[in-house]
């Protein structure tokens, strides 16, 4: 029988990562075997759903490019097959009704007594002694399934072969085995994955923001759109949560979709928690960033460098390239490149304070009137050749260079100065030099790089 797998969220806040890793396992074991990825919506609970928590899981799934060939199926919109299956239940004897005090009737499950065991793809062998449980309700008296039912139900009617959850199911499992025998139907098989750890080897069910070592605080989100709200990329994030509990069988670590497709089989799932490391997530999206070229680099980062209040038509894909290998976020482009992105560069005052000295001035105003020589194109070049004499005459770049940079950036950090002059333009960096050049005569001692 052909793979199906489903993955089943319920719509009631961000789709946590947690949820993605489990999503991306059921879609590389369908996409590895030839078979059928599933997405179904397990919306019955219908004091705690939202639509936006609906909207934002298809959201984070493409995002993420994880793909389903069927659904979304819709738990609250297949009351007419659970009533089916209840039915079903109360002709085997082992379903009963019972009132519930205030509420109604419900649809009851027997438990049998004893131990149920299975075959875990992830865990091997396990099993529970459920002989202590309470009998399962399968259907509440507003009509409405149970989890556990539905999951049965749902997951017999659409022919599943394999579930593949987290470990908070185990729990469930024996309840739901034994339905399906008492149902007449084969279970499926079960894999159980290890649950995604914080750094301090707590459970990742909520944001995480502890002090690390140094006193740096580390913040980790739980929701996958969080992420692209802060800059990762989707290949990225999608790279690093496939290896919060999964190995390829070596030591690769940055892999396309289609190598983890290749490499993909239950039997490289750990058993033990994955502890989510930020700082190696920042690492890996560093590396796909400096993969792209600089083109769809500058067209990832221009919604970042809008939201800054920033143009990003100004952000070329020459003006991008020479922070593309700077970078761990497009979230860090924009101040990085606020420079090249705005008329006025800002000015940080200890870097003025510093560089911006009235020997400078003179230095400003050469290197000024040197670049109103510059032909087209303004390339770094020819910025180099114009401007490299005139800082010879005051001591060369290593004397002169940061009060340049300074003066045209507001900050003593940037590309290459030559490099980043040419980035600023002709006009507006002849501007902040002349500008800083006259703050500095007129209050006497330092200067700014304000236009």
């Amino acid at each position: 029988m052909p793979v199906r797998v489903r993955f089943a969220p319920s719509p009631t806040g961000d789709l946590h990562v947690g949820g993605a890793r489990t999503a991306l396992y059921n879609f590389l074991l369908a996409r590895r075997e030839g078979g059928v990825h599933i997405l179904r919506i397990e919306d019955t609970d219908q004091a705690r759903n939202t639509a936006t928590a609906l909207a934002g899981i298809s959201e984070s799934l493409r995002w993420l490019g994880i793909a389903w060939d069927e659904g979304p199926y819709y738990q609250s919109r297949r009351l007419p097959l659970y009533r089916e299956w209840a039915a079903r239940l109360e002709k085997t004897g082992r379903g009963y009704w019972r009132e519930d005090p205030g509420k109604g009737r419900a649809l009851v499950f027997r438990l049998p007594g004893g131990r149920i065991e299975w075959e875990d793809a992830v865990h091997g062998r396990i099993g529970r002694d459920i002989s202590g449980d309470p009998d399962l309700v399968c259907v509440k008296s507003d009509g409405f399934p149970t989890y556990n039912f539905a999951c049965v139900v749902d997951d017999s009617d659409l022919r599943i072969t394999h579930v593949i959850r987290g470990d908070d199911h185990l729990s469930n499992t024996p309840k739901q085995i034994a339905l399906y025998e008492a149902l007449g139907e084969k279970p499926p098989t079960f894999a159980h994955l290890p649950l995604i750890l914080n750094p301090d080897g707590s459970k990742m069910s909520k944001d995480y923001k502890k002090k690390g070592q140094g006193g740096k605080v580390v913040e980790i989100p739980t929701g996958v759109l969080r992420y692209r709200a802060l800059g990762y990329l989707p290949e990225a994030l999608r790279n690093f949560v496939a290896l919060l509990g999964w190995s390829p069988g070596d030591e690769r670590e940055v892999m396309t979709l289609d190598e983890m497709v290749a490499a993909y089989s239950l039997g490289r799932v750990k058993s033990v928690g994955g502890r989510f490391d930020i700082e190696k997530l920042d690492w890996m999206n560093g590396v796909y960033l400096r993969a792209l070229p600089r083109e769809a680099f500058a067209e990832r980062a221009r919604p970042f460098v809008a939201e800054a209040g920033l143009d990003p038509a100004l952000l070329t894909a020459e003006v991008a390239g020479a922070f593309q290998e700077k970078i761990r976020t497009l979230a860090e482009l924009p101040e990085k490149a606020r420079f090249c992105l705005s008329d006025a560069a800002s000015e940080d005052p200890a870097a003025a304070a510093r560089h911006l000295t009235p020997a400078a001035a003179s230095a400003l105003r050469e290197v000024a009137a040197a670049l109103g020589g510059v032909g087209t194109p303004f390339t770094a070049e020819a910025v180099g050749a114009a401007v490299g004499p005139v800082a010879e005459r005051h001591g060369g770049l290593k004397a002169v260079g940061q009060a340049i940079r300074v003066a045209v950036t507001g900050s003593a950090a940037s590309p290459e100065i030559f490099l980043t002059i040419a980035l600023v333009g002709r006009e507006r960096a002849i501007a902040r030099l002349r500008a800083a050049a006259e703050r500095i005569e007129r209050n006497g001692g330092t200067g700014g790089a304000r236009a």
